[in-house]
């Protein structure tokens, strides 16, 4: 599961990370901002194909179908499981055509119990940016304006991201950015066998505040440790 993650360089840094890489993205008329806590519901920066580069298209995130008569399943359409996502009737078409990159650097688990649960910020262990496989749909709320949303796809963990939760999302390396927004590629099993389990040591996981609990707080003071009271001891 993922209900959290983060995205939090600079639009600049960003683009000339995947340039290294090989991969031209251009923010035409979406200017990004560090985030420190996406939440459900909310618009973040999702990567389409278009001709030698990828394109940013702003959307939300909670996936709308294009079919639906208003928006209330999108917070339950934040993820969408890879091992089924061909055939469910929410996201078979939008797997089939509508296949998109959503960029982060960071997702947030919880462990513990009921009442003490803490937070984790998993990253890759170089803490280079990375993007998750992702769906998207476009909606028309009213004739004239069209709403674009996204769900993030996941799988089982890996062993050593297992103990604090046992699934999470599904990551693409760069090789297979292409295969994976290619629309004309439309071989259901040879699409899913993109989406592979990083190495087990690709990614940790940091106990961080608390104050992520809240979507209301976005600001870097969340990656650092929880404050311990000091004690008064005389």
């Amino acid at each position: 599961m993922c209900a959290r993650f983060t995205l939090t360089r600079e639009e600049e840094e960003l683009v000339e990370t995947w340039r290294q890489r090989g991969i031209e993205v251009t923010f035409d008329f979406f200017s990004h901002k560090p985030r420190f806590n996406v939440a459900p519901t909310q618009v973040h920066p999702i990567l389409l194909a278009e001709r030698e580069a990828f394109a940013v298209q702003p959307a939300r995130w909670g996936l709308v179908n294009s079919w639906a008569k208003d928006a209330k399943r999108a917070s339950r359409q934040i993820n969408a499981r890879s091992e089924t996502v061909a055939e469910s009737r929410a996201y078979a078409r939008s797997f089939k055509r509508r296949r998109c990159l959503i960029p982060a650097d960071g997702w947030y688990e919880w462990s513990g119990p009921k009442n003490q649960r803490q937070p984790h910020w998993i990253h890759r262990a170089d803490h280079e940016p990375f993007v998750f496989a992702g769906l998207y749909d476009v909606w028309y709320p009213e004739p004239e304006r069209a709403a674009v949303t996204f769900t993030i796809l996941t799988q089982d963990s890996t062993e050593a991201l297992a103990s604090i939760h046992s699934r999470m999302p599904v990551v693409l390396p760069p090789d297979r950015l292409e295969a994976w927004l290619d629309s004309g590629h439309e071989d259901q099993e040879s699409v899913l066998a993109l989406l592979e389990l990083p190495p087990d040591d690709a990614f940790i996981a940091e106990s961080v505040s608390t104050r992520v609990n809240s979507v209301k707080n976005d600001d870097p003071g969340l990656l650092l440790p929880e404050q311990q009271p000091r004690l008064d001891l005389g």
